[in-house]
């Protein structure tokens, strides 16, 4: 039984989401003990956390808690961060298969906290924090790609075969390529690009039958299916007071 430990609560913040990578601030709305794909970052905006877990509650500054690990944020504002556990960030937060979630240092926190008060990339400061090397220029090839993807996503997408040949590539040497120039295999990328149009077009007060068709998705059910294991949580109530805003935060 899915019972919350937080009742009576709305979503409201901002919000941004790209491939690999969603970050969201403001008050935490109603949740239960879920599980999802990503990993997260949960960090309090005032002094400390709490997130329950199976094994019991746990109050920190922050807490990095792994894919698949059922939680229950227990707050009422704090800043989230999800990262796919197939980026070079998600990799390094959780070097191996886990499930116990780990205490973020406080200089971490403090960072990621300046950076989304000032609007400055997140990502930059997990790298940096992670000892990862900064992103090279993006190949203009690459460019060709992402619109191909962004144009034909509501037909499924361009085929690899197809995106291969816009980067003068073999389709072996594309998928290599491909990871190479975003961190993620192409089907990843493809989940998170539709998650995005999804919530742009919910955004606009558009429904999610709209939303889902728009994205590629087959129907609204899939959507939300989507969406809840990907941050185990529905669409539809996330968004009611949550503003989708790539100024508040940048996502690189």
């Amino acid at each position: 039984m899915r019972v919350s430990l937080m009742p009576g609560q709305h979503w409201s913040g901002n919000a941004l989401l790209s491939p690999g990578f969603g970050v969201f601030r403001g008050a935490i709305g109603d949740s239960a003990l879920h599980a999802h794909y990503a990993h997260q970052l949960v960090i309090s905006l005032h002094g400390e956390i709490g997130v329950a877990f199976p094994t019991g509650p746990l109050r920190a500054p922050g807490i990095a808690i792994p894919a698949g690990l059922p939680h229950c944020v227990c707050a009422d504002e704090a800043l989230l961060v999800y990262l796919d556990p197939l980026t070079p960030e998600g990799t390094a937060l959780f070097q191996a298969p886990a499930d116990t979630p780990a205490l973020l240092a406080d200089d971490l926190c403090s960072q990621l906290l300046a950076a989304a008060d000032t609007g400055q990339p997140l990502r930059s400061v997990l790298r940096q924090a992670f000892g990862l090397s900064r992103p090279s220029a993006q190949d203009a090839r690459m460019t060709a790609v992402a619109g191909a993807l962004r144009a034909g996503i509501a037909e499924g997408g361009a085929s690899r075969l197809q995106l291969a040949e816009l980067a003068h590539l073999s389709p072996d040497r594309f998928s290599h390529w491909f990871v190479e120039q975003t961190g993620l295999p192409l089907r990843s990328y493809r989940k998170w690009l539709r998650l995005e149009l999804a919530l742009h077009r919910l955004a606009q007060r558009g429904n999610l039958t709209d939303a889902a068709h728009a994205a590629g998705f087959a129907d609204s059910a899939h959507l939300s299916r989507t969406f809840r294991e990907m941050f185990g949580l529905n669409p539809a109530a996330l968004l009611r007071g949550i503003v989708l805003d790539s100024s508040f935060v940048q996502a690189t």
